[in-house]
Order: structure tokens, then sequence, then C-alpha cells
């Protein structure tokens, strides 16, 4: 806890957020890379945030959009060339709540401060031993709506997945709203989270088998 600062340079990436202890690659265009290269190295501590953009005449702006107020530092662990974009691997430390955002400094990267408190069992690495959730609904839901989006999973790496991972990570992967994947990050808890991911998988795909039967 006393490693991780108070003060982050903000990485702001969309419809994508980073759980507590998971990997999560971030794919960026050169150009939008120069913008907060500075601090994006190996080792460097970074807040991953959503951006809300806010509706002009009924269109999103993206020139005025704000973080959402929670947020995840996560530790910069590889930063990878292509020839045309760069891969930025980051792994979860903890999540926070936005306290201020600071004025941009002359590098122009936006920066805030942050407030761990609410969030301090994210740093608690044994969690995963303490958990339970209804694993066999999860993976029923999750077979129907990997059939609907016609994605055929290993199944058997599915099943022997450790519970907080398996539901990390189908956090940052669905493809949910952001608003939706924005209340995955913010349950305080993984009961909390594992609960709501059942239920968002079981809505989207039941959305998704009556929109095709329309269609039909």
């Amino acid at each position: 806890m006393q490693e991780l600062p108070r003060t982050l340079p903000v990485l702001k990436v969309r419809s994508t957020i980073l759980m507590p202890q998971a990997h999560l690659p971030v794919i960026m265009q050169r150009e939008a890379f120069k913008a907060v290269a500075p601090e994006v190295l190996e080792d460097n501590i970074v807040a991953v945030v959503q951006p809300k953009p806010m509706l002009i005449n009924g269109y999103r702006n993206r020139q005025t959009a704000q973080p959402y107020k929670i947020g995840c530092a996560g530790k910069i662990t590889g930063v990878y060339t292509t020839e045309n974009n760069i891969t930025i691997n980051i792994y979860g430390l903890c999540r926070f709540e936005i306290v201020e955002q600071l004025v941009q400094d002359v590098t122009g990267i936006d920066r805030i401060v942050v407030n761990y408190n609410k969030y301090l069992a994210d740093l608690d690495e044994k969690k995963g031993e303490q958990i339970n959730y209804d694993k066999g609904r999860l993976l029923h839901a999750l077979d129907a709506y990997f059939k609907h989006l016609a994605i055929f999973p290993n199944w058997k790496e599915i099943e022997k997945t450790p519970a907080d991972v398996l539901v990390s990570a189908l956090a940052m992967a669905c493809p949910f709203h952001p608003s939706e994947k924005q209340s995955l990050l913010e349950a305080v808890d993984f009961q909390a989270r594992s609960d709501m991911i059942t239920k968002m998988i079981e809505v989207n795909s039941h959305d998704r088998y009556n929109t095709a039967s329309t269609v039909n």
C-alpha cells in the first residue's frame, strides 16, 4: 500500500476496464501513444479509467469526456511496438476513487489524485482461496452467451480457471456496455461482482436470443 502513488498519470481507455490482479493488453495507435509516452514506461504505475463522453446536441463529444470516478492503478509490465500500433501490457494493482483532477502540466498529460482506502482488499493476493460463487450457473449462462456470439472457447481451461481470475477476465473481455463494465469494476467484493456478471450474461444472452428470433 505504501508503494502505491497517490498522484497518477491517466491512461483513458474506452469501453475497457482493468481489474485488480489481472493482465490487460492496451493497443494504441502511434499518434495516441505519443501523448502519454513519457509516463508509459516499464514498471511505471498508471491510472486506467474509462472516459464518460458528454452528449452535445445529441452527439458524443470525445473532447469533453470526463473519467468515471472509479478506476484501477496498474503496473506496466511491457511495451511492444508493431508496424502500426503500440501494445502496453498492464497488471492491475488496486482500484481507487478519484479525489482530484489536476491541471495538465507542460507535458500535457492528465494526472489525478486518488484514494485507495475503499478497495484495500484488492491487495490481498490470497483472496481467491476464500471466495464462493455459483459456478454452474455462470458457466451455463456463458455457454448460451458464447453460442450467440459464435465463440468457441476451450471449456477445459475455463472450468479449471480460479473463480476470481475467470470473473475478472470476463469483466474485461466481454463486449458489455461501458456502464455495465464500470458497474463490475465498482462492485466492492467478489461475491457482488460474480452475481452481477452472471446476471449480465444471462440478460445479454436472452436479449440476443429474442433479437435473433424476431429477425428470423
